[in-house]
């Protein structure tokens, strides 16, 4: 296994010299940022840099034998390298941004280069939304506001402060709409505004020589509860989204076997200051743990077989070295590249992939509350969680979405082929092309051209369906299964307070029928006790012969009642239906530790 071992001695190998390809392009710039990747030291360097806000992009050259990184290039630089092909050793390519508004030039020099079309990259450069809707509908507002109060003095006074006749108040009052509406569409067509307020939005776009993915990405930060009122409307909005933050992310993969990657910046506010919070830098580290583990796979410095299996990912360490494997090794990895930065794993498999997930947890705990005391509170607490599981399903169904419309085919048609540019000479070095025989080119049947986008090598396709497999089998039925939880507890939860109250209920009859029958039992002793008090002439009651008409009479009607009662299925013990010697032994038990869990909750139960 010869990548093994060059592996585990490269971190003690000593750096290698600049490839002559970044000499010939005689910018210092580059040559003092481009270090080799495969030299250890330098690792703990980039690591820095990863986990920094103050860095705002990379780029790696790199093939199976080399790799050499370097960051924070500027415009200039970096259309230097686009400009200037790359040699055979250094086949892949990977250009990583971060706060893409900060960085409008790099982005246009990236645009012109590969074709991206005016609105692709007028999304990519928009700001980026923080705060809540009030506070952006405020400053909104506030802005139009000032706009109409200059139009309305601009309106009333010419340049030279006299009323102007050239344009009517209907004109006027026309003009600022229209200008007003242009603001407001201009808000609204913001993409980072659609991704904070529809968490599942996502874009599959192709061009002629780029795939663009953009889509929210979940990451299981540490939640903080934000001091809102009670009950307030913010408060039920976060209530009704999943706890973790959320980040918007480009990903393309380009025509000369470049991977592009971009990230909305997840805390503008603070890094234009250049100052995090503590908790916001671990929070940075959650968010950019799948890209630094990616990074750190294209080096082969610090690689070691006590490394966990999640984390190797077959980018530039192979356990073999075949002559097929090889053969295909520069095809394989800007697919591969690009498919492992859309795997956020380690993220999914926290948010829901795991058994005993926040969810399952919360789930289990409510269930545990309900058999204790139900509440109508418990209902309340599990609509929210129905609406954050429907928007995480959401959210997952649109990573399906994405897969499905990349494994797509993009088969071509004779009219594109003849009114494509791509044929053109300028283009005769396309990787396009070299792949398609002169019988496919004419051929409008073929399924092997794809004239839009750029193709995925079979490496990646699989893999890509593997994922899909993967979201289906462990995250969407997770969240399925979940809901159902959720709408059974639901039933639940009224149905033990239908319970609870026929408890009630049942008590409150119980001891109505037990008044009646004491009453029932007193009533004939009270017409006796009338008819001995009664004045009869010449009449005298003994003391002795009243009892024993007043046992008599008790005594009947005991018999009288007993053999109502069992005849009518009402027999009754008396007021309190526990014995009080079983309350004094489950009071024990409870102090000493011996009561049974299930038994408990029954018991509370009953009690209501």
């Amino acid at each position: 296994m010869p990548n093994t071992a060059s592996a585990s001695s490269s971190e003690n190998s000593p750096e290698r010299p600049l490839h002559p390809y970044y000499s010939t392009l005689q910018n210092p710039t580059i040559t003092h940022s481009m270090k080799d990747l495969d030299f250890g030291p330098n690792i703990d360097t980039f690591n820095r840099l990863l986990l920094s806000s103050k860095s705002r992009n990379f780029v790696i050259d790199f093939s199976d034998d080399e790799a050499y990184a370097g960051f924070d290039l500027d415009a200039e630089s970096l259309g230097e390298l686009l400009n200037k092909p790359r040699p055979a050793e250094l086949n892949t390519r990977w250009i990583n941004l971060w706060c893409p508004v900060a960085q409008r030039d790099i982005l246009e020099v990236v645009a012109r280069f590969y074709d991206f079309t005016p609105r692709l990259l007028g999304f990519m450069c928009s700001p980026t939304v923080e705060g809540g809707d009030s506070e952006r509908s405020s400053t909104g507002s506030s802005s139009r506001s000032s706009f109409f109060h200059r139009g309305g003095r601009n309106g009333r006074n010419g340049p030279n402060g006299s009323s102007s006749n050239n344009s009517t108040l209907e004109e006027r009052i026309g003009m600022q709409n229209l200008e007003s509406s242009q603001i407001d569409i201009v808000a609204a067509m913001n993409p980072y505004k659609f991704a904070t307020e529809i968490w599942h939005y996502s874009t599959v776009d192709w061009g002629r020589r780029y795939v663009c993915l953009g889509y929210n990405a979940l990451h299981n930060v540490p939640h903080h509860h934000q001091h809102n009122p009670p009950n307030s409307t913010a408060e039920d909005l976060l209530r009704d989204r999943p706890s973790g933050k959320r980040t918007w992310t480009w990903l393309l993969l380009l025509e000369d076997k470049t991977v592009l990657s971009i990230q909305e910046d997840p805390y503008p506010s603070s890094s234009h200051n250049n100052i995090l919070t503590h908790q916001q830098q671990i929070s940075l580290g959650i968010i950019r743990r799948n890209l630094v583990n990616v990074f750190r796979q294209c080096s082969k410095a610090r690689h070691s077989p006590d490394e966990p299996p999640q984390i190797k990912l077959p980018l530039r360490m192979r356990l073999g070295d075949t002559e097929e494997e090889s053969m295909h090794r520069p095809t394989d990895l800007p697919g591969l590249l690009f498919y492992y930065l859309f795997d956020d794993w380690f993220n999914t498999y926290g948010l829901i992939g795991r058994r005993e997930h926040r969810y399952a947890r919360e789930l289990d705990r409510l269930r545990q509350e309900m058999l204790t005391s139900a509440q109508l509170s418990h209902v309340d607490n599990l609509h929210h969680i129905g609406r954050q599981l429907s928007t995480l399903k959401r959210l997952y169904q649109g990573y399906d979405s994405i897969i499905a419309r990349l494994l797509e085919k993009q088969e071509s048609t004779l009219a594109s082929l003849k009114n494509s540019h791509i044929l053109a000479s300028t283009t005769a070095n396309s990787p396009h092309i070299n792949s398609m025989s002169s019988s496919q080119i004419h051929d409008p049947t073929t399924n092997g051209a794809e004239i839009i986008g750029v193709s995925f090598s079979s490496a990646a396709r699989v893999r890509f369906e593997r994922l899909r497999h993967r979201i289906n089998l462990y995250v969407l039925s997770e969240i399925n299964g979940c809901l159902e939880q959720k709408e059974s507890l639901v039933m639940m939860n009224f149905n033990l307070i239908a319970i609870k109250e026929s408890y009630s209920v049942e008590r409150l009859t119980r001891v109505t029928l037990l008044l009646a029958k004491v009453t029932l039992i007193f009533m004939p002793v009270s017409l006796m006790t009338a008819y001995f008090s009664a004045q009869f002439k010449d009449v005298e009651f003994a003391v002795g012969t009243y009892w024993k008409w007043f046992g008599g009479t008790v005594g009947a009607s005991i018999a009288g009642l007993m053999l109502f009662s069992f005849a009518s299925g009402t027999v009754e013990g008396g007021i309190v239906y526990r014995p009080l010697g079983r309350r004094v032994t489950e009071i024990c038990d409870g102090l000493f530790g011996r009561r049974g869990r299930s038994g408990g909750q029954d018991m509370r139960l009953d009690e209501g």
